[in-house]
């Protein structure tokens, strides 16, 4: 049975969507007007963990901070 580590990250949303990015009217209803290299930032992210065999699970916003999960195999060596 395989057995897992775990950690977290928290990424600033803010350098992900710039403020000035998203724009809401009236009913509360917001958009997101382009995301200028930001995608570029959370691939990087995404694919230097990775390079490291974390497994990202899940991501849950938190404030203005988005809270990441992630899992990574834990490899033992068996004696025989």
């Amino acid at each position: 049975m395989a057995r897992w580590k775990y950690k977290t990250s928290i990424i600033d949303l803010d350098r992900l969507i710039p403020p000035e990015a998203i724009s809401c009217n009236e009913t509360g209803t917001c958009v997101i007007d382009g995301i200028p290299g930001s995608q570029d930032h959370f691939k990087g992210l995404l694919d230097k963990e990775g390079e490291s065999e974390w497994e990202l699970t899940q991501c849950q916003p938190h404030g203005k901070k988005l809270l990441c999960i992630w899992k990574k195999e834990v490899k033992e060596a068996f004696a025989s």
